[in-house]
């Protein structure tokens, strides 16, 4: 060897030494420690788009409300002209109680062409005839509210794929753009199924932005963060509960009620076209280049220099011993059980977590005398539940933690079978509804943080989309177990079935792993070993 060579040699392996090794956590962590308030709100920014869900999730509620025994009514027809002055008493009656039988089944005798409602708020129940329960109506209207989860399960399967495929960015961008023009186009809605249809694409966008920033703001944290971050968005969801309240008690048009929504989701979903995709995207994606880039993007908030031409990630090792797409994806759950068993478990915790979630606030305007205070106090419930759980999982961790959520939710529901009332319309059952919609809150948060965690980075698209896709079928169901199946069974029938399956529940959460203080891990192959090394503990 000769001597230039020898130096060149020297020169290499001193280069090779000076070059440090870090994955992107350590990255992610060093930025944290180092952020500027630019960092910060930017950080905190990421989730704002939660705030817009209640007002367009619980549209419906507002601009639906079915007209009471207390609003009036005046006929337009001749038929209720002739029927009412030859029996005057019709008039002093609740129309929805006016019926008659033809072929052996009830129908009503006034329908809305016959008579005119004297109300303070418009409604599509009295337009589109859905406010008496009489045959099929309530059914139809209970759908206008859960169509939103079908489509949302289509968001879903369709995020699944172009999550880890095109971005979390671009993901949130058209979800935007889907959510936004749905909820818009009902300001013009005059028509069942054009609701119906603007409710399902509202799903498809909102879940897909939602989801694809939370998966995006997961991964710009360090472990420590996670659990505060996941508080936050969740508080930031509570806040669009007094805007959904308010835009329906002081809106008094359902159409103009949509556009006010509109506007206001807009507002909280600008952010989206602005933020910076997360470089553990890129990684897994083996375009380490466009990941050191984002890394430098983040550093520029910190008004920092980040040095990346001396730094190998490891994570970008790991990532290029396979190949990202859905085929490697679903290869991957064939290859490792643990990973099957846990996205599993975290599916069945999500259907359940939803269920009980949305069936309570759907079902506020039976189950609290009134409907705007009870989204308030629900709201109010929630925040408690956030503030609360935030500490909870900190001290207990993430597996403890839902195990006593699911175990508090349960026994909620078993205070609420027997019947006791407390007059003004308030019951046990609406004060154990209260008390339970805290627990299951918590669970909500919870669930969303857990899986961020257990989900391999490989798989974080996919897995929140299995996950939040059963949570779409518990959440269609959770409205017809409140306002559908509870009417016509006995009180313990929907109540002692729920408190069971919330115990199933707290069994399932003992069969996770803790994630609490371990990195998120990028591979499937990384999930086995997390387990083989995993000792439950009580």
């Amino acid at each position: 060897m000769t001597e230039n060579e020898n130096e060149k040699m020297i020169e290499t392996e001193g280069m090779m030494k000076r070059k440090q090794a870090k994955t992107s956590d350590d990255l992610i962590t060093e930025l944290m420690r180092r952020r500027t308030w630019k960092y910060t709100v930017f950080i905190m920014c990421l989730m704002v788009v939660w705030t817009g869900g209640p007002p367009a999730v619980y549209l419906t509620s507002f601009a639906g409300i079915d007209p009471t025994v207390n609003d009036t009514w005046t006929c337009v027809s001749d038929k209720c002209f002739n029927l009412t002055s030859k029996n005057s008493s019709l008039l002093d009656q609740f129309p929805c109680d006016i019926t008659e039988k033809v072929d052996g089944k009830d129908q009503l005798v006034f329908e809305p062409s016959d008579i005119e409602w004297d109300l303070a708020h418009t409604s599509f129940s009295v337009e589109f005839d859905l406010y008496c329960d009489v045959g099929s109506r309530q059914s139809q209207k209970t759908l206008l509210s859960s169509i939103y989860f079908a489509g949302a399960l289509t968001g879903l399967i369709i995020g699944g794929y172009i999550f880890d495929k095109i971005g979390r960015k671009k993901s949130a961008m058209i979800g935007t753009l889907v959510a936004g023009i749905s909820i818009f186009t009902g300001t013009f809605c005059h028509n069942y199924l054009l609701l119906l249809t603007l409710r399902f694409f509202l799903g498809v966008g909102r879940y897909m932005t939602s989801t694809a920033m939370f998966i995006l703001t997961v991964e710009l944290v360090p472990t420590k963060q996670r659990n505060l971050v996941n508080g936050w968005a969740s508080c930031l969801w509570v806040l669009g509960y007094p805007a959904a309240a308010g835009i329906g008690y002081f809106i008094p048009d359902w159409n103009y009620m949509f556009l006010t929504a509109s506007i206001f989701y807009l507002i909280t979903t600008l952010n989206v076209f602005f933020c910076i995709e997360s470089p553990k995207f890129y990684l897994i994606n083996n375009n380490e280049q466009a990941a050191k880039r984002a890394f430098k993007a983040l550093a520029k908030l910190n008004d920092m220099e980040l040095d990346l031409e001396n730094v190998e990630i490891l994570d970008a090792g790991s990532a290029k011993q396979r190949e990202q797409s859905i085929k490697q994806q679903l290869m991957d759950f064939a290859r490792y059980p643990t990973l099957r068993l846990e996205s599993g478990l975290l599916m069945s915790l999500w259907f359940v977590v939803a269920m009980f979630y949305y069936g309570f606030n759907f079902g506020w305007g039976t189950i609290v005398p009134d409907l705007y205070l009870g989204y308030i106090t629900a709201g109010v419930g929630e925040l408690i539940a956030y503030v609360l759980v935030v500490p909870l999982i900190a001290t207990l961790g993430r597996r403890r933690a839902m195990m006593f959520m699911f175990t508090g939710a349960s026994l909620s529901y078993l205070l609420a079978i027997p019947v006791l009332n407390f007059g003004g319309g308030w019951s046990l059952n609406s004060v154990s509804c209260l008390v339970g919609i805290v627990f299951v809150s918590g669970c909500f948060a919870g669930v969303y943080l857990w899986t961020g965690e257990v989900a391999p980075t490989s798989h974080a698209g996919l897995v929140f989309c299995l996950c939040s896709g059963a949570a779409r079928i518990g959440s269609f169901l959770g409205p017809y177990i409140f306002n559908n199946l509870a009417p016509v069974t006995h009180t313990a029938v929907p109540l002692g079935g729920l408190a069971l399956v919330a115990l199933l529940c707290s069994l399932g959460s003992f069969l996770m792993v803790e994630t609490g203080t371990s990195t998120i891990v990028l591979t499937g192959a990384e999930v086995e070993e997390r387990r083989k090394k995993y000792k439950y503990q009580i």
